[in-house]
């Protein structure tokens, strides 16, 4: 797992907790808690402390934090960036109402509401926490917070940012107008990407501290991750939220490539390519005319049809083989032909992975979705017992490879060159048909906007939580029409 995070991979990990029935409000706790142990223990004699809090989870973190402090028989003046009435995290608000009362009973607590950068004065604590933007900061710093940073920066204090110092790009490490110039950078959980490309002069020590989030929460799909999808754009056109290509079918499996198909139009892609032979591709354009539909001379897919096809993969941004395409060797000739000649992503599901030779998949641009029968067969080796060992061995050769490989099981495995998730979600009676093209529908839609790894792991995980509420709903008496209608 990554021991460096984007700000968005620790929101998908921090709603992935909550998922998982642990509530974040014991995740700011946690973190304001690590937090002031780490100054008691490191600053024992420094006791006027300063802490600027603002109106997100970072400035929550801040009054858990002088809350734990003042236990510790700290003297801590609180100023609040903006009215209490805009505090706009649900756990934030809590603890600010807890903080309201501690003030009215606890001399050594002082609060200041800060609505005017006149309200703010220099600061001469021995410490001053800076927990007012940490990753959200957004551009072009508005007052007061652009005057709490200056006077935070000209203060002689000891400054310490929690998470990422206010104003610095969690992402970048750039600062785009102004930023606290931290002494100390107490991140949570693991470090931001900006926090390694930052210049040391803003981030200063960098520590990374434990919050009490458990691994599952990286290691499994959850909730969270569906947070890395990405919506239309209001002023987007046609064909920019993404376009796809399925090659595939024959006169005897002309589902699969339906079911695939409407499992993209569930994503919201707006260009549809289907390429059939012939004796499929009528029946086909029949049932949906948002599908464009190109038929290929003959009963099954062969180079004669290259000449459509080829334009056709200019055009989409991910294309989906092997969907009912059926065993002929003149098959399997356009099947490695087409991926020896693209660099765009390719899906490689069903009938594809007993026809592609697997020394054409190392381009880094192949997803491949086997189950364990057609891994064994792939990749010419047997899949331990053990599941760890499991792991071990996908992992060893999706970087092999250098593929992202989906293996799918009762708990699926899906591993990158350099990383691997896991998904539990779904049950026993997604082993009705059609299931598998779904699946490979979704992952072909899901790549057009993100990372062939994400595209793998985020459509496991939407197919699962589909099939089981297709089982709350219906026992295992339900159907694959049943999962796309959920999805």
């Amino acid at each position: 797992m990554k021991e460096v995070l984007t700000p968005l991979e620790m929101r998908a990990v921090d709603k992935n907790t909550e998922y998982n029935n642990i509530p974040t409000l014991v995740l700011m706790e946690n973190a304001g808690a690590s937090i002031a142990h780490y100054i008691v223990n490191k600053y024992p004699d420094k006791k006027k402390i300063s802490i600027y809090s603002g109106k997100g989870g970072n400035g929550g973190d801040g009054f858990v934090i002088a809350r734990h402090l003042l236990n510790y028989g700290y003297h801590i003046h609180l100023y609040l960036l903006t009215r209490p009435e805009n505090i706009k995290n649900s756990d934030s608000k809590i603890n600010w109402e807890s903080i309201k009362i501690i003030a009215e009973t606890n001399k050594n607590l002082k609060v200041y509401k800060i609505t005017d950068s006149t309200q703010l004065k220099p600061d001469n604590s021995d410490i001053i926490i800076d927990a007012i933007l940490g990753t959200g900061v957004n551009g072009k710093i508005r007052q007061p917070t652009a005057k709490a940073i200056d006077n935070i920066n000209y203060s002689p204090a000891i400054r310490i940012s929690v998470d990422v110092p206010s104003g610095l790009d969690p992402e970048t490490g750039k600062v785009h107008d102004k930023s606290v110039i931290a002494h100390e950078t107490l991140t949570l959980h693991k470090a931001k990407t900006g926090l390694l490309s930052a210049e040391e002069k803003y981030v200063g020590h960098v520590e990374v501290l434990d919050i009490g989030i458990p691994r599952v929460s990286e290691e499994y799909v959850g909730e969270g991750d569906l947070l890395k999808l990405s919506t239309p754009r209001v002023n987007s056109h046609k064909g920019e939220n993404g376009s796809v290509l399925i090659i595939g079918s024959n006169p005897d499996y002309i589902g699969a490539v339906i079911f695939a198909a409407q499992a993209c139009a569930s994503q919201s892609i707006d260009l549809i390519y289907i390429v059939a032979p012939e004796s499929s591709a009528n029946l086909i354009k029949q049932y949906n005319p948002e599908f464009i539909v190109r038929s290929v001379p003959g009963n099954v897919l062969s180079m004669d049809g290259y000449d459509v096809i080829e334009p056709l993969i200019s055009k989409v941004d991910s294309i989906l083989i092997g969907s009912g395409a059926g065993l002929d060797d003149k098959t399997r000739e356009l099947f490695n032909h087409i991926l020896c000649e693209t660099d765009k992503p390719v899906i490689i599901d069903a009938d594809a992975l007993k026809l592609v030779d697997c020394e054409n998949i190392k381009k880094g641009n192949v997803i491949v979705t086997p189950h364990a029968f057609e891994f064994k067969k792939f990749f010419d080796c047997e899949l331990p017992d053990k599941f760890d060992d499991r792991v071990d061995m996908v992992c060893k050769l999706a970087k092999e490879y250098n593929t992202i490989i989906l293996l799918k099981g009762v708990v699926d495995i899906i591993a990158s060159p350099d990383d691997y998730k896991l998904n539990r979600t779904g049950n026993q009676g997604m082993t009705v048909g059609g299931t598998g093209d779904i699946l490979a529908g979704l992952t072909t839609a899901i790549s057009t906007k993100n990372s062939l790894f994400e595209a793998a792991y985020i459509a496991c995980f939407i197919l699962g939580v589909a099939g089981d509420k297709a089982r709350d709903n219906y026992g295992f008496n339900y159907s694959s029409n049943d999962i796309l209608k959920l999805i």
